[in-house]
């Protein structure tokens, strides 16, 4: 099991919440520490685009001006993702409690009242009996570029599995199952926004269809 995903374990058990990106169904009263459900270990992959980590911040005209606005965002890319799947494909966060949480934009942020939050999501890619896992993750990644997204595979873990970095600091991925039988994950982000318009009870949905 890769780090991303032994974090997102434990905080579901500890928190009943989305591990690594969930929160109670309105979500989380406050974050607990810097949680970053895209950040692989160093590899030889090259590093993700400017914008799309902490690090290298979107330009103040792309930033969410409200929580709302990230989250609606980053729902309205997962269903047009759905769109283009296979008829009856849901992405559902049953098994982790809740679907999105904030996070911290830094790892050791001086003030933890202050320092700039992400909005992030989970779920699994439930798929219509019969049909190729492997196969659909690849076209997730071909619907992500055709959107004119940065798309690769990422060393680190398991394949096939593609990162999307969107030019307006939203982040996509999908990495196939650690086990056969069970569906591919697919994780979202959004870019950092003010401490000051981060909420905990607008609720993000459980399960996501194309409709």
């Amino acid at each position: 099991m890769n780090p991303p995903v032994r974090l997102l374990t434990g905080l579901a058990a500890v928190a009943v919440m989305c591990a690594g990106c969930g929160g109670d169904r309105l979500g989380p009263a406050a974050p607990t520490g810097a949680i970053d459900i895209g950040d692989p270990p160093a590899t030889s992959t090259p590093p993700p685009p400017p914008g799309s980590d902490p690090k290298h911040p979107v330009p103040q005209a792309q930033i969410p001006g409200t929580q709302q606005q990230a989250q609606d965002t980053l729902r309205d890319y997962l269903v047009r993702t759905l769109r283009e799947l296979p008829p009856g494909t849901v992405l559902d966060a049953t098994r982790y409690g809740s679907a999105g949480r904030n996070s911290w934009c830094e790892d050791e942020p001086g003030d933890p009242e202050t320092v700039p939050r992400r909005f992030h999501t989970i779920g699994e890619l439930k798929l219509p009996a019969g049909t190729d896992p492997n196969a659909v993750i690849r076209q997730v990644g071909d619907i992500w570029r055709g959107w004119g997204w940065n798309v690769y595979e990422r060393d680190g873990f398991r394949e096939p599995n593609e990162f999307g970095y969107g030019p307006d600091g939203y982040r996509l991925q999908i990495v196939t199952a650690g086990a056969n039988g069970y569906p591919p994950t697919v994780w979202g982000s959004s870019p950092c926004f003010p401490a000051a318009v981060a909420r905990d009870d607008i609720p993000f949905p459980i399960t996501l269809r194309a409709d």
